[in-house]
């Protein structure tokens, strides 16, 4: 019989989105087989005014922790360095940890970023494709997702990836 106690962790955690980053990354096929994964670049904080953008978020987020309309949502033992302390050693990303990161906001945030998985950009319109989201130089294919967006909708993209989804399909349908 197995006697092993099941941990419980009460609590959550508080993300921090930079609306439009300046630093871009890049997307290279690795072959031209669909079924190899492409190299990808995120080049996150690239640019030193998102990495500012960052760690000012951070000391908002540090201010609304310490706030006393928050006091009821957390224990009062427990010290905002603490739960820093702690993010910086959960498994958000593969990302190497350096000694500092808990104390430093700059190096916090280099180290413990992560995507939220809301890929875009990679497709551009224009660029890789056409208006009407047809692959340039591609006979009979069409990039209809979110990889042909310039910028992030603001929050998941699901809901704006299916509108596209239905008004392109529409259209195609219109034109036959």
């Amino acid at each position: 019989m197995n006697t092993m106690m099941k941990a419980t962790v009460r609590g959550g955690i508080i993300l921090e989105k930079i609306k439009g980053p300046i630093s871009t990354g890049h997307l290279k096929l690795r072959t031209t087989n669909p079924e190899d994964n492409p190299y990808v670049t995120f080049n996150y904080f690239e640019e030193p005014e998102d990495l500012q953008r960052c760690v000012e978020g951070m000391r908002t987020i540090i201010k609304v922790i310490n706030s006393k309309a928050f006091s009821k949502f957390r224990f009062p033992h427990i010290r905002v360095q603490l739960l820093i302390d702690m993010m910086v050693y959960s498994p958000v990303n593969l990302r190497p940890r350096h000694v500092g990161a808990s104390i430093f906001l700059e190096q916090f945030c280099i180290d413990t970023v992560m995507t939220i998985w809301h890929y875009h950009g990679g497709c551009h319109v224009g660029r890789v494709v056409e208006p009407d989201y047809k692959v340039i130089g591609v006979d009979g294919l069409r990039i209809i997702d979110g990889s042909t967006f310039n910028h992030s909708p603001g929050t998941n993209p699901q809901a704006t990836v299916m509108m596209l989804g239905r008004y392109m399909g529409e259209k195609i349908l219109g034109e036959r």
